[in-house]
């Protein structure tokens, strides 16, 4: 028997016992399971699309608005007050009140980025110094798997939510799986389901717990939000007919 048979074979299982080691630390390290800023089984459910809303657009007399900005709405908060603003926050709340000044309901309106272009610009604004987040490009990351905005990025997770990376998986994958599903359960809230919004507008709904519904029309590469709290009257009828008064300009 060649003597040199068993040194290439110890050799071989070093390299295998080298190899599959620093994929399983890199496993362990990249565990999506690890997040902690949510529990992963509520993170992923969030990522549930439960339908489509169609909004066809209807005209307005010009005083039946209520307006802020270059953006327009059906003026249902008549009864509403408009509570004081801050410098660093200008976009109008309304609450409704009843007679001992307890919130029975609430609108406010405002413009935000897209999920998509917070997530393509510097990640120190979410707070992280951490490496594992730092060191990924998700820029690229998302223009591979062409995603250029929210709602592509939310069928992208709706499919990914249960895959499973293993010891195979390359650790390129390990970080970017890591690096997305961590700095969206930071910049995401907690959500019921997504309702995706088609049409004359286009736009999403996350319905959120406490009968909460916060909707997003996309337009001119920005997130226009508008977020109805304690309606209890929030059926689908209701948001068809006043999400297809909306005007942006």
């Amino acid at each position: 028997m060649n003597k040199k048979i068993p040194l290439i074979i110890s050799i071989i299982i070093g390299l295998l016992l080298v190899y599959f080691s620093y994929k399983g630390l890199n496993l362990f390290y990249y565990n999506v399971d690890r997040i902690t800023t949510q529990d992963f089984e509520t993170f992923v459910k969030q990522f549930n699309i439960s339908n489509t809303l169609t909004i066809k657009h209807k005209d307005l007399p010009s005083n039946d608005y209520f307006t802020y900005k270059n953006i327009k709405i059906r003026n249902d908060f008549k009864n509403y007050v408009q509570l004081s603003s801050s410098t660093q926050n200008t976009s109008p709340k309304l609450i409704l009140k009843d007679e001992k000044t307890k919130t029975t309901k609430a609108f406010w309106m405002g413009e935000a980025d897209t999920f998509v272009y917070m997530l393509k610009t510097d990640k120190t604004m979410f707070g992280t110094g951490d490496k594992r987040i730092t060191s990924v490009n998700l820029k690229d990351m998302l223009e591979k798997n062409n995603i250029d905005n929210d709602i592509e990025l939310f069928n992208y997770l709706a499919k990914q939510k249960y895959v499973k990376n293993n010891i195979f998986t390359s650790v390129k994958k390990m970080k970017e799986d890591y690096a997305i599903q961590f700095m969206i359960s930071v910049i995401m809230p907690t959500m019921d389901s997504i309702t995706l919004i088609d049409g004359d507008l286009t736009g999403y709904i996350f319905n959120l717990p406490n009968n909460m519904k916060e909707v997003s029309i996309l337009k001119n590469d920005k997130r226009y939000c508008f977020v109805f709290m304690n309606k209890t009257d929030m059926t689908d009828e209701y948001l068809k007919n006043i999400l297809s008064t909306i005007v942006i300009d």
